[in-house]
């Protein structure tokens, strides 16, 4: 694999990280469980790109990679006081991964992601309309598909940490607007490429915000922006220069069927990406049921 190619994949692996991996938040998602109830969710992610930028310049306009990508997540919610709760979870992603175009040879793949471990601690504080400020640390484990002789997989091979903390502020019963910053963290992979290479990352960080707006009981609309950065790596202690640099958009509609059961649709895109691949479109599907 030539040298081009392997600085292709390796832009492509941190993009991968985007949906399956990064725990981007949904508007709303932060409001917390009541105590000793449990949501259990399903997703469903499809997202394309075709675009591939170096340092700012678009280098191929014929780099297709397309994501699909399902995952169940299960979430209980533990009292710790009046305004406490902490609610432990798990997410486990499953999905199909496909290139073609310029990055044909990369190939494609199914399987299993790395299972996430969760325990966000969510504060409802005495503000005027109960302001939302939670902390939440997350856990990667490297259990997802993983064959160092693959362009693609699933799996990372390494462990990650997340530390993201949200405030979300309640203008009203109508209006909120949703904040939220994290940082991962990730282990060395000692088993990258068909050479047994090392392959460090550093830190990527996120920052996201939204504003929603609840129409009635059962509906809700909001729109959102975010910017990722961060997660370049070395190989063998070379520098790769591969920094990841995006900027992307959401629009998402959220609707209760029953007050126990919530769908969500979400649509969105990169709007300007320095380097990486560049999300020309994503749907997000959710559906959600608290028992």
């Amino acid at each position: 694999m030539s040298n081009k190619y392997k600085s292709c994949l390796l832009l492509i692996a941190a993009f991968v990280s985007k949906p399956i991996y990064a725990l981007e938040i949904a508007p709303g998602d932060y409001e917390p469980i009541p105590a000793g109830m449990t949501a259990f969710l399903t997703y469903f992610q499809h997202a394309e790109r075709t675009e591939f930028y170096r340092g700012g310049d678009k280098v191929s306009d014929n780099s297709k990679f397309r994501s699909d990508v399902a995952l169940l997540r299960l979430i209980h919610s533990v009292g710790l006081g009046d305004n406490l709760v902490v609610q432990p979870q798990f997410i486990l992603p499953y999905g199909h991964l496909h290139a073609s175009g310029d990055i044909e040879a990369l190939g494609q793949t199914t399987g299993v992601g790395d299972l996430i471990l969760g325990a966000p601690f969510i504060w409802t504080l005495p503000t005027q309309n109960k302001d939302i400020f939670s902390i939440a640390p997350f856990i990667y484990l490297p259990t997802g598909d993983y064959d160092n002789d693959r362009s693609l997989n699933l799996g990372d091979n390494r462990w990650k940490f997340v530390l993201q903390g949200v405030y979300s502020h309640h203008f009203s019963d109508k209006w909120a607007l949703d904040g939220a910053a994290d940082v991962t963290w990730a282990t060395n992979n000692d088993d990258y490429g068909p050479d047994n290479s090392k392959s460090e990352q550093r830190a990527r960080y996120e920052y996201q915000t939204s504003l929603r707006y609840n129409v009635n009981e059962a509906t809700a609309l909001a729109v959102g922006v975010g910017h990722i950065r961060g997660a370049e790596n070395s190989i063998d202690g070379v520098d790769q220069q591969d920094e990841i640099r995006a900027t992307y958009a959401r629009l998402t509609l959220t609707y209760f069927i029953e007050p126990t059961v919530q769908l969500q649709a979400q649509l969105g895109k990169d709007i300007d990406v320095e380097q990486g691949l560049k999300e020309d479109s994503r749907l997000n599907l959710r559906f959600t049921k608290v028992f």
